[in-house]
C-alpha cells in the first residue's frame, strides 16, 4: 500500500511538473510580430530613396549657405615654392686688385701689381625659396554677395518643403497602400463565402440536369459564374502582391505578409473620413490653396528664387565695378625665412598693400540679356504658381465629388444587402417547407455577397478620394 501511494504521488509530481513547464513555456513564447501604422512609416521615411536622396540635397544646400556667407570675409592665399639649383645661374665675382690700384690717380709713388684677385660675392647657392601670402577683401559688390547669401537661403528652404511635401506624400501613399490591403483582404474572404455558394450551385445544377429539373444551359452558367469568380479571386491575389510588393520597396521591410500588418488604424481613418465628408467643401477648397499648402508654399519659394536671381543679375551689368582691397606680404631668397643670415639687412620681403575695381564695359550686351532672362523666369514662376493653383482646384473638386458619390453607393449597396439578407431568410423558409429549391436560396446568398463585394469596393474608392483630399488640405 505505501509503494502504491509513492508511485500514485510521483505521478502526481511529473503531471505537476509537466503543467508548470508547459504555462511557463506558453508565457515565454514570443508573439508575433505585427507592424502597426507609425512602424511602417517610420521605416518608409529612413529607407525610402527619393526621401533620403532629398534629405541629402538638403545637407548639401546648408553648406552652400555657410559658404556664401564666407563669401562676405577675406580670403588668404598662400603660394609658396622652393627650388634646388645643380648649377646656379650666377657664380662667384672677383675683382682684380691691380685693375682697383691702377685706377687711383697717386700722387706719390705707385704700389706695384700684385696679380691678386679678392672675392666679393660668393655667388647664388643651390637653393632658392619664394613664399607669398595674399589677403582680398571685397568691400562693394552691388549686392552679388548679399543676395547670393539670400538665393542659397531661399534654396535650401525650398529643400526643406521638397522634403516636408515628399513625407507628406509618402505617408499619404503608405495609408493608401495599407487601406487598399484592408479592403482587399475583406473583398477576398467574401469571395472565399461566395465560392462556396457557386461551387455548390454547380453540384446542384449538375445534378438537376441528371433527373431532367434542369437543361444543360443553366449548368453551363453556373460553371460559368464559378470560373468568373475564380479569375475575380485570382485577380484580387495579384492586386495583394502587387501592394505588398511595394510596401516592401518603400517601407524596406524584406519579409512582409498581410499577417504581419496590424489593420487598427483604419477604424480610426473611417471615423476621420466621415468627418472630412460632413466639412464645408469651400472651407477645404480654401485651406487646398492656401499659402501654407505644401505644393504652393514651394512654388511661392520658387517665384522668390527668381526675382533673388534677377536682382544678382543686374549687379553684373556694365560699368558696374566690384571694389575689393588687397594686401600681400612675400619673401623670395636662398634660405628658409628667418634662417637666412643677416635676413633683415638684405631686404629680402616685402609687403604691399592696393586697392582695386573689375567691371565689365562692354560684352556686346550679354549681361543686359541675362536680366531679361531673369525677368522671364521669375514671370513664370508666377505662371506656374497660377496654373498649380487651378490644377489643384480640379483635383479637390474632383476628388470631393468622386468620395460623395462613393458614399451614395455605399447607403446604396447597404440597402441592397439588407434586401438580399431578407430574401435569403423568405427562401430559406420556403425551401424547408418543402416548396422552393436550393439554388434559390444560394441565389439570394450570391447576391448578398457580390452587394457586400461591391460595398467595399466602393469603401476602398472612398478611403482613396479622401486620403487625397486631406493631402491637398495639409
Amino acid at each position: 500500500m505505501k509503494e502504491k501511494r509513492a508511485i500514485f504521488a510521483f505521478v502526481i509530481f511529473l503531471v505537476f511538473s509537466a503543467s508548470l513547464w508547459t504555462q511557463e513555456t506558453e508565457t515565454n513564447r514570443p508573439e508575433t510580430n505585427m507592424y502597426n501604422l507609425q512602424e511602417l512609416l517610420g521605416a518608409t521615411q529612413m529607407n525610402h530613396p527619393e526621401l533620403r536622396k532629398l534629405q541629402e540635397e538638403y545637407k548639401r544646400s546648408l553648406l552652400d549657405v555657410t559658404d556664401a556667407w564666407w563669401s562676405l570675409g577675406p580670403t588668404l592665399d598662400l603660394q609658396a615654392n622652393g627650388t634646388y639649383m645643380v648649377n646656379p645661374p650666377i657664380g662667384a665675382m672677383y675683382i682684380n686688385t691691380d685693375d682697383v690700384i691702377n685706377a687711383i690717380d697717386w700722387n706719390g709713388v705707385k704700389p706695384r701689381n700684385s696679380g691678386q684677385r679678392i672675392k666679393i660675392y660668393d655667388g647664388m647657392e643651390n637653393t632658392f625659396y619664394n613664399f607669398q601670402l595674399t589677403l582680398t577683401q571685397p568691400i562693394f559688390t552691388w549686392g552679388k554677395i548679399t543676395n547670393a547669401i539670400k538665393l542659397y537661403k531661399q534654396i535650401s528652404e525650398i529643400k526643406l518643403s521638397q522634403i516636408t511635401q515628399q513625407t507628406d506624400q509618402l505617408e499619404t501613399e503608405l495609408k493608401t497602400r495599407l487601406i487598399s490591403l484592408y479592403y482587399l483582404n475583406k473583398i477576398l474572404e467574401i469571395i472565399g463565402e461566395e465560392e462556396g455558394y457557386v461551387n455548390r450551385m454547380v453540384e446542384v445544377s449538375e445534378n438537376a440536369e441528371r433527373v431532367g429539373l434542369l437543361l444543360h444551359q443553366d449548368v453551363v452558367d453556373a460553371k460559368i459564374q464559378a470560373k468568373e469568380l475564380e479569375i475575380a479571386k485570382q485577380d484580387l491575389l495579384e492586386q495583394i502582391n502587387d501592394q505588398l510588393l511595394e510596401l516592401k520597396r518603400t517601407t524596406g521591410i524584406e519579409v512582409l505578409s498581410l499577417s504581419d500588418i496590424n489593420f487598427d488604424f483604419v477604424l480610426q481613418l473611417e471615423e476621420e473620413f466621415s468627418k472630412l465628408m460632413d466639412s464645408d467643401v469651400s472651407e477645404l477648397e480654401k485651406q487646398a490653396l492656401s499659402a501654407n499648402q505644401s505644393s504652393i508654399k514651394m512654388l511661392t519659394q520658387l517665384e522668390e528664387v527668381s526675382k533673388t536671381a534677377e536682382k544678382i543679375s543686374r549687379g553684373y551689368v556694365n560699368w558696374k565695378p566690384d571694389f575689393a582691397f588687397q594686401m600681400s606680404g612675400g619673401y623670395a631668397g636662398s634660405r628658409f625665412p628667418l634662417f637666412e643670415p643677416n635676413w633683415l639687412r638684405k631686404d629680402d620681403y616685402s609687403l604691399n598693400v592696393s586697392f582695386g575695381l573689375k567691371t565689365t564695359v562692354w560684352d556686346g550686351g550679354k549681361k543686359v540679356r541675362d536680366v531679361s532672362r531673369k525677368i522671364s523666369e521669375s514671370e513664370t514662376a508666377q505662371l506656374n504658381t497660377l496654373n498649380a493653383r487651378s490644377s489643384i482646384s480640379k483635383t479637390f473638386n474632383s476628388q470631393w465629388n468622386a468620395a460623395q458619390v462613393c458614399k451614395m453607393k455605399i447607403e446604396y449597396q447597404e440597402l441592397k444587402i439588407e434586401s438580399a439578407a431578407s430574401k435569403i431568410l423568405q427562401k430559406q423558409q420556403v425551401y424547408e417547407s418543402g416548396y422552393g429549391s436550393e439554388t434559390d436560396v444560394l441565389s439570394a446568398k450570391i447576391e448578398k455577397c457580390n452587394a457586400q463585394i461591391e460595398k467595399e469596393k466602393q469603401s476602398l474608392a472612398r478611403a482613396a478620394a479622401c486620403l487625397t483630399i486631406g493631402y491637398l488640405v495639409k
